[in-house]
Order: structure tokens, then C-alpha cells, then sequence
């Protein structure tokens, strides 16, 4: 992620909502953000090299196309961690309006944005030193939905997410009542993005046949993803696999 990505895309959709609040660049031993700060924006290296660290331990380091400060934007929770510049690095920051926009109009760079996220996972889970409440797994909620019965209505607004255990012909996704897709794979991951960008839903999920779902809260999404690194990979890879449907879609209109 760079730059340039970011201008052509602005280029592309006659729109000026990736523009970066701020392009600077930070000497060697600056500090970006610090732990306990609420910046209104999330970062981007677009070149240097960045180190994370919490009461003075070192989770790890971040180089080009690397995001940072995105789950504090997302979460609405001050930085548990201090980014610092540990070579000369140029910093790009964005506001919450531009992941919104580029979720909706450009899942190429969003796919940059969940391979640095994929990539910080597992070290920032094991690395932070954050003392949160615990989640059990045997505590998550499981609903049974029969034929015909609507899991999410399109323009409601909640917290809640969901991930597929098992159906008999899959569930149904729907806009305006047409039928746009279907999810078929146990373990799958639906209703998260719409929680995570406080927006409405924006389709109905229906079940076709019967079909058991586990039931999660964005309240505890942090937890989820610090003890229970699996299941955030899990999430990103649902993720990609509709990033990849889009990309597949957008194709097939263009040829």
C-alpha cells in the first residue's frame, strides 16, 4: 500500500475520501501514537520500518504496506500499544471514512489491509501484554434457525456476528429480496463487517433448511481475537474469500 495506490484509486473513483489527513515523515526514534492516545485515524508505512511495543516490551515490527492503530479506530479503545520510528519512516494517516470506502469500493486494497492484519495477528496476540477479561469458547451461544427463518434482517442494526456450525442447503443472501449469494461452508464467519462499521445490515440472511449458528457479540471481539487467534484468522479468511467473489464478479461485468 502506498502512494500512489491510494491516488489512483482517488483517480478511479472521482472521489477524494482516500486522501490521507496527514503524509510525514518521522526520524528515526519518534513516536507515531502512544499507548493510552486516541488518534482519529489508523496509520499506513508507506516506507521505514515501525516498532510496537506495550510498557516498554516490544510486540513486533512493521515495514512497507503494514496498517497500525486500526483496531483502536475500529474498537473505539485507546492504543494499548507506542508505534515508534525505528528508521527514518514516511507515515500516511487515514480517517475512519477511508476504510469504510475502501470496503465498498475497492477490494484490491482491502486485501492489502487484511494481509497486514492477517500478518499481525498471531505475534500481536502473543506479544501484548494487556490484561482483559477471559472468553471461553463453551460460553458462545448456539441458535437453531429452520426453514424459511431469517438470522439477520437487512436495515436492522446490531452487535451481534455469527459463524456457521452446519445446514442442510446453505443460507440465503438477499438485498431487496433478490437473491445475491448463498453461505455454505461450516465455519464461516457472516454479519461482522456491518457491527465492526456501525452501519446497518445490508442484506437478509435466511436459512434453507435447517441450520445451526454460533452466535458472538463485537463486545468482545478483542478478546475473541487475543485469546482465540484461530478464530481471528478464521474471520479473515471469510473476508478474503468475499473479496475474491467481488474481484471475480467485477471481472466478469468488465469482459
Amino acid at each position: 500500500m502506498d502512494e500512489t495506490l491510494y491516488s489512483t484509486d482517488e483517480r478511479d473513483l472521482g472521489q477524494k475520501r482516500l486522501q490521507a489527513l496527514q503524509i510525514r515523515t518521522y526520524p528515526y526514534g519518534e513516536e507515531i501514537v502512544r499507548e493510552g492516545d486516541n488518534p482519529p485515524c489508523f496509520f499506513v508505512v508507506l516506507s521505514g520500518q515501525v516498532r510496537l511495543s506495550r510498557r516498554g516490551k516490544v510486540i513486533l515490527h512493521l515495514g512497507d504496506q503494514d496498517i497500525f492503530a486500526l483496531e483502536h479506530l475500529m474498537l473505539k479503545k485507546p492504543c494499548f500499544y507506542t508505534a515508534t520510528a525505528m528508521i527514518e519512516s514516511r507515515i500516511a494517516a487515514y480517517g475512519p471514512e477511508a476504510l469504510d470506502h475502501l470496503i465498498r469500493n475497492s477490494p484490491r486494497m482491502t486485501q492489502n489491509i487484511m494481509a497486514s492484519v492477517s500478518r499481525q495477528l498471531a505475534r500481536l496476540s502473543l506479544g501484548a501484554t494487556q490484561t482483559i477479561d477471559s472468553f471461553s469458547l463453551e460460553d458462545v451461544e448456539v441458535k437453531f434457525f429452520s426453514d424459511g427463518e431469517v438470522i439477520i434482517q437487512e436495515g436492522t442494526v446490531g452487535k451481534e456476528f455469527y459463524r456457521l456450525v452446519s445446514t442442510q442447503s446453505g443460507l440465503r443472501v438477499s438485498i431487496k429480496n433478490k437473491e445475491l449469494s448463498s453461505i455454505t461452508t461450516p465455519g464461516e464467519f457472516f454479519g461482522e463487517m456491518a457491527g465492526i462499521l456501525n452501519l446497518p445490515r445490508q442484506a437478509t440472511i435466511t436459512s434453507i433448511g435447517e441450520s445451526v449458528v454460533e452466535k458472538y457479540n463485537l463486545e468482545n471481539i478483542e478478546v475473541i481475537i487475543k485469546e482465540h487467534p484461530e478464530i481471528a484468522h478464521q474471520m479473515i479468511q471469510t473476508l478474503m474469500s468475499r473479496l475474491i467473489e467481488v474481484n471475480l464478479r467485477l471481472t466478469e461485468k468488465d469482459i
